[in-house]
C-alpha cells in the first residue's frame, strides 16, 4: 500500500498474469484500481450483445402490437360499413330496375 501511494502523479502500475490484468493510479492522494479478465470481457460482451437483441425484438414486438391495436380500434367498422354500402348498393340496383321498368 505504502509502494502505491509513492507513486508519483499520473504514474501507473500495471501487472498482469495469464489472463487477469490490474492497473493502479495514484490521482490526488486517492488509489485507483481496476482489474480485468480476458475470460470475462468476453463474457460481458456475449452478454450485453444478447441482452440488446432481445431488447431490439422486444421493442419491435410492441411496435407491431401497437400497430395491429390501431388497425383493429373498432372491429365492427368494416362489417357497418359492408352492411351500408350493402342497402346503398341495393337502393341503388332497385331505382335502376324501378327506371328502366318504367321506360318500357
Amino acid at each position: 500500500m505504502d509502494s502505491l501511494l509513492k507513486l508519483p502523479e499520473g504514474a501507473v502500475f500495471r501487472e498482469s498474469k495469464d489472463r487477469a490484468h490490474i492497473e493502479a493510479k495514484q490521482k490526488g492522494g486517492v488509489i485507483y484500481i481496476t482489474g480485468t479478465c480476458d475470460s470475462l470481457q468476453r463474457q460481458v460482451e456475449y452478454y450485453e450483445a444478447l441482452y440488446h437483441t432481445a431488447r431490439d425484438a422486444l421493442e419491435q414486438k410492441q411496435n407491431e402490437l401497437i400497430q395491429e391495436r390501431q388497425k383493429r380500434s373498432d372491429p365492427l367498422a368494416d362489417p357497418i360499413l359492408i352492411y351500408v354500402l350493402g342497402i346503398v348498393s341495393g337502393v341503388l340496383v332497385t331505382i335502376t330496375f324501378n327506371l328502366k321498368k318504367k321506360e318500357k
